[in-house]
């Protein structure tokens, strides 16, 4: 399963210490420290929407990271009983910055750190973790970023837990963030939490591209100017011509797009999108989405994000990129349907289509008839999206003391019969080992007995989703 879950901006120039700021070739900073700066997260593998990315922080006026707390300080010898979940060091040091404790996504004291089920990370290395993210003082998608990391080698030292990648997406080089700050070649886009590994130093960050972007919008439309050679590309559509858009904005400004697992081009597009339309734009999944614009690869496949999968529960348009341009190029809205996603990279088809038109003849839902209970256990943020899922798609969520009740019912096999007892199958990225998983299997087989019910893995429960239509369950 691969499931992913947009861009504010911060005042990281007061808080880091760049080498030459004339230069555009910036190495890494002289401190990556104080890297208080609000960052994007587009989730890669789980619906989160991979994304669009999501800011770093939330709800924080400064956009900084959660001071810690202040007794840290009185502990500091104590730190060095911790080792850092990703980069694997007790070490502490301007490059990885303190040792944080967190439990259940909230930073705890240094007093609470030996408490049992606390996670110990670096402050640098959960900054600059590709999929987590903060909601007010608490950290998402921690435990999930974990898992990932395990099966992911740093280029520097050759140890797991390294998160941290090249921003070139055919680059496999990862790095923990401490190894990558040491290599001098690396490259820094600090208001975006993005690096270049030193083989692609020489290419543009999208911090230094948005710079260019800024100096050519001060030259004056109207007298059609020559752009100096120091401008990187050509100028932006927008700035081509005053008038990108002949259609009324009667229809596009009903229109609330919402981008998913787009790269910072495609994102900007999008936005200037939006700007020329009318139209509204969300970071994250709302049930009055018309259109989630996906990114594709070459074979046109989307990744499997949460707004990709409530898109289809909702009959939403799912359209690639393309959609956007060719409205552009026409300066006025165009058909949809050529533009419709019909694959996501697990080779699930016409999902998008059969949602849509499920919605339009008003079908039952999905799921509608249905009883889920999560069994055993789940990354606590997973199991958070399979149970929108399940809601959105019409089912209902049953608790531990709903199984409980219904076991003690001896004349409501009907209902039984209508229960589907869901377990984590794990992922390829979790990298656990084949007896976990099969123990959870066995163990929800066991309840499912008791109770007269039926079990499904997570996956079961994706694939029927991006599908739009139930699989058959395995006997």
């Amino acid at each position: 399963m691969s499931m992913r879950g947009a861009d504010d901006g911060t005042d990281s120039e007061a808080k880091v210490v760049l080498p030459s700021r004339k230069d555009h070739s910036i190495r890494k900073p002289e401190i990556l420290g104080n890297l208080n700066v609000a960052r994007n997260n587009d989730p890669a593998s789980h619906p989160q929407d991979g994304h669009a990315r999501e800011s770093k922080m939330q709800n924080n006026s400064d956009f900084g990271f959660h001071d810690v707390p202040s007794d840290t300080s009185k502990h500091v010898n104590a730190n060095l009983l911790f080792v850092c979940a990703f980069c694997h060091s007790s070490k502490e040091s301007e490059a990885s910055g303190p040792m944080l404790h967190y439990a259940n996504g909230r930073v705890l004291t240094a007093d609470q750190a030996v408490l049992a089920n606390v996670l110990h990370v670096h402050r640098k290395c959960i900054e600059w973790a590709p999929q987590v993210y903060f909601v007010g003082e608490t950290a998402m998608n921690l435990e999930a970023e974990l898992c990932r990391s395990l099966k992911i080698k740093c280029s520097s030292c050759g140890k797991k837990g390294a998160t941290l990648g090249c921003y070139v997406k055919s680059c496999r080089r990862s790095y923990h963030v401490p190894c990558a700050v040491n290599i001098f070649e690396c490259r820094w886009d600090c208001e975006n939490f993005l690096m270049h590994c030193p083989v692609h130093a020489s290419l543009k960050l999208p911090f230094e591209k948005s710079k260019s972007k800024k100096i050519r919008t001060k030259y004056s439309s109207e007298t059609q100017p020559t752009y100096p050679q120091t401008s990187a590309g050509p100028p932006s559509i927008s700035e081509q011509s005053d008038n990108l858009w002949a259609a009324s904005s009667g229809l596009t400004s009903k229109w609330v797009l919402c981008g998913s697992a787009l790269s910072f081009v495609e994102k900007d597009l999008l936005t200037e999108f939006v700007s020329l339309t009318g139209a509204t734009i969300t970071k994250s999944w709302k049930p009055n989405v018309t259109h989630v614009i996906a990114s594709t690869d070459d074979k046109g496949a989307c990744s499997r994000t949460l707004k990709f999968l409530m898109g289809i529960l909702n009959g939403s348009w799912i359209l690639k990129i393309d959609w956007i341009k060719a409205c552009m190029e026409a300066k006025h809205p165009v058909d949809e349907e050529p533009y419709e996603v019909s694959l996501d990279v697990h080779g699930c088809c016409d999902g998008p289509k059969i949602g849509r038109i499920r919605v339009l003849e008003k079908a039952p839902k999905l799921l509608s008839g249905l009883n889920f209970h999560f069994s055993g256990h789940f990354v606590s943020s997973y199991k958070g999206y399979y149970r929108d899922l399940v809601l959105a798609a019409g089912g209902n969520v049953l608790s531990k003391k709903d199984i409980i009740y219904l076991d003690s019912k001896i004349d409501t096999e009907a209902i039984h019969s209508a229960i589907l007892l869901i377990y984590d199958a794990g992922t390829q990225e979790s990298g656990e080992e084949s007896s976990l998983i099969e123990q959870r299997c066995q163990e929800a087989e066991a309840l499912a007995a008791k109770i007269g019910s039926q079990v499904a893995s997570h996956t079961w429960l994706l694939e029927s989703v991006a599908a739009c239509k139930l699989q058959p369950l395995a006997s």
